[in-house]
């Protein structure tokens, strides 16, 4: 019982540390411009197929195992391990491949079968060699094979050519370099030098392994077994490839219909790009990166237009097929270290007999050693999912529905606001995806302005009241912490009529009738003319400044007036270490924080600032003079919903719009149910007048008087 939860302990523990890693991967090896798009492929990706592919990629491990088998029995080794053992070795070896550069983790193989089971080295090496050698004749009778598909088509390919020719070459160099020269070398340093070194000189110990490698090729080479071994490596290339391939068709079909369309020979050549990326010297972990240039390179040579969405499935693959190698590799390399330490154990006591201190401290050892790596694991595996939970949420929220009592709330509302000659307008997911909402004040009429399957949000309304900006999203849904995904589009609110102002940003405001600024690609700010497209850049992280380059902003607006930006920003970048998020202002390169909280807005009119601050329980908006950073309570609500957020002033200044939740729980401004309130400046805080009734989520509300 105690060494099977040892086992447990070990298993769980790589295989944690191991998701983890790859958890890291997505949370920061993507960019934020491409996140959004992964995670969306990764959760359609067909579970019907993904089986599939399971099942093929462990046959291929059997046979991977029964060839490694084959070539040590032929070379002469006396500890050839059994068909699970190898099995074992196998399954480790396919995760620790990728794990350097130019495929050197293969050496891990060598390490396992002769530590693990006493091969000898020299079998260990040409038994990998070997190996590698046939894997190159399977590749070349893939690839073989599809020159002959297109010759009888539409005409051979020249990347089918190429790559033709080069694993005809490599193959060639790799038998003959085995075969042929490994021998003939042998033979000339032994004639040569094998009297001159001393038997105990390092020289002399390397010739000895040489020779005994030697000696091991040439008896694989004379063991009559080419045509078996050929013919499991063949197999083993189409079983890997075939499994591949349906795993492309999983990631593609639900989310990429032009991929998916592709025909099969594209696809398996751009499989093979990448598996010849992967193993190109380049630094890489895991070979990411290494491996989409691959297989893009060749979709790019096939005339494939939409380069993103390739790269998005290639990387998609990627993780899932590294997911099952690190997954069943991590847990096999537990089972594999348990199995050892247990023979070394049954040694030492054996050796040590009757020396029960001995025994106790090595099963001490060994669940203390159990012990941190399920600790280490699941402490590594915790905090990924933490900083996966920071990036905002992956999917959705549901559409929620009216709220209860709504007609007696909407008639107490309709008291203090049908006066108003004036609209709201707001993004909502109450028909299902977040859409742009204008709420008429003078009769609580509700128009939808857009339609689009994306994601909308943070509408800004025009100071003459005729045109909207917003963020559209470039995915169906993407959280609002992603600042980047998105696009800004300008709507005619009389016409009816859309046009793409902006690429890569969010959090429009418009300075006049005529420019807005946005957030670009995080970290600047840039001025557009709406018109002309004329574009400007008004701050960058790191530009000029004291904030390090790349340091992210959020939510930032210009007074012209002042020449001055106010954003929010991570503290230690601005400064100011009281807290995690902070806000600042800039005057030109001179960069001021403010103080602790968020939605740091230069009023309409630019005399004063507001913001939202936390107080001891929730949330409120501040009003902060900028020149002595002077603060004070602008509105503090009570009751059920006292977490503002997104405070909007109007443009002739008497009228303020935001957004509340129930409290620090419900904080995520793009899932959480927040409602929509509208509060004359300097009235009470009870006299603030809740214009939403639904349980979805609205935010990012903006409103205008005539």
């Amino acid at each position: 019982m105690f060494r099977q939860l040892l086992k447990l302990g070990v298993s769980i523990g790589v295989s944690f540390a191991i998701v983890a890693l790859l958890l890291q991967m997505v949370n920061s090896g993507i960019e934020d411009a491409d996140r959004p798009s992964v995670w969306a492929a990764l959760q359609n990706t067909s579970s019907s197929y993904i089986v599939i592919f399971v099942a093929l990629f462990l046959l291929a491990l059997v046979f991977r195992a029964i060839r490694y088998r084959m070539l040590l029995q032929l070379s002469g080794e006396a500890n050839v391990p059994a068909l699970r053992q190898m099995c074992l070795i196998t399954g480790i070896r396919n995760m620790v491949v990728d794990m350097l550069p130019a495929r050197l983790g293969e050496l891990g193989y060598v390490a396992l079968l002769n530590r693990g089971y006493g091969v000898k080295l020299e079998h260990c090496v040409s038994s990998l060699t070997i190996s590698l050698a046939f894997d190159f004749i399977g590749l070349l009778t893939v690839v073989a094979g599809i020159v002959l598909y297109q010759f009888t088509g539409d005409g051979v390919q020249g990347w089918a050519i190429g790559t033709m020719l080069m694993a005809t070459i490599v193959s060639l160099i790799a038998f003959i370099g085995l075969f042929k020269i490994t021998p003939w070398f042998t033979k000339v340093v032994t004639d040569r030098f094998g009297t001159l070194w001393s038997d105990e000189s390092f020289k002399a110990k390397a010739l000895v392994l040489l020779q005994k490698f030697s000696s091991s090729l040439m008896s694989v080479h004379n063991g009559g077994k080419t045509l078996s071994i050929l013919s499991i490596s063949i197999l083993i290339r189409l079983l890997k490839y075939l499994g591949l391939f349906l795993l492309f068709k999983a990631v593609a079909e639900p989310t990429f219909e032009s991929l998916a369309e592709l025909p099969s020979t594209h696809v398996l050549g751009a499989l093979i790009g990448g598996e010849i990326g992967a193993s190109l010297p380049i630094p890489t972990f895991m070979s990411f990166g290494a491996y989409e240039a691959g297989g893009a390179l060749i979709f790019q040579l096939l005339g494939v237009i939409d380069q993103g969405s390739a790269f998005v499935t290639l990387l998609c693959v990627h993780i899932w097929s590294q997911l099952m190698e690190y997954t069943l590799g991590g847990f096999l390399l537990a089972v594999f270290i348990l199995l050892n330490r247990k023979g070394k154990r049954a040694a030492l006591v054996a050796e040590a007999v009757g020396s029960e201190a001995r025994a106790k401290f090595i099963a001490i050892a060994s669940f203390v050693g159990a012990g941190i790596t399920l600790l280490v694991g699941t402490g590594f595996l915790g905090y990924q999912l933490w900083a996966a939970s920071k990036l905002g949420s992956v999917s959705a929220p549901d559409a929620g529905g009216t709220a209860e009592n709504i007609e007696d709330w909407r008639a107490l509302s309709k008291e203090y606001v049908t006066s108003l000659n004036g609209f709201v307008v707001f993004s909502s997911n109450r028909d299902g995806n977040h859409d742009i909402f204008k709420l008429n004040l003078a009769n609580f009429e509700l128009d939808k302005l857009t339609r689009h399957e994306h994601t909308e949000t943070y509408p800004r309304i025009s100071p003459d009241g005729n045109r909207i900006v917003f963020s559209r999203a470039h995915q169906p849904w993407v959280s609002q912490r992603n600042t980047v995904a998105w696009d800004i589009y300008m709507l005619d609110l009389n016409t009816g009529t859309e046009k793409q102002i902006g690429q890569q940003g969010t959090a429009p405001r418009w300075i006049n009738n005529e420019e807005i600024t946005y957030l670009h690609k995080g970290d600047r700010v840039q001025k557009v003319n709406v018109n002309t497209l004329a574009t400007e850049t008004v701050f960058q992280s790191g530009l000029g400044n004291m904030m390090p380059p790349k340091s992210p902003l959020q939510n930032p607006t210009y007074n012209p007036l002042k020449d001055s930006l106010a954003f929010t920003a991570k503290q230690a970048h601005i400064g100011t270490n009281t807290g995690h998020w902070g806000t600042a202002l800039s005057f030109g390169n001179k960069i001021k924080g403010v103080m602790n909280g968020c939605e740091l807005a230069w009023s309409t009119g630019g005399d004063y600032l507001y913001q939202v601050n936390p107080d001891a329980e929730s949330l409120r908006i501040m009003r902060i003079d900028p020149d002595s950073l002077e603060s004070e309570t602008m509105i503090d609500l009570d009751g059920e919903f006292s977490h503002e957020y997104w405070p909007k002033d109007s443009f002739n200044g008497e009228y303020m719009v935001f957004g509340a939740s129930r409290g620090p729980k419900d904080h995520e401004h793009d899932t959480k149910d927040y409602e929509i309130f509208l509060w004359k400046v300097g009235s009470a805080s009870s006299k603030a007048t809740r214009l939403t009734f639904h349980t979805g989520n609205d935010n990012w509300p903006d409103v205008f008087i005539r």
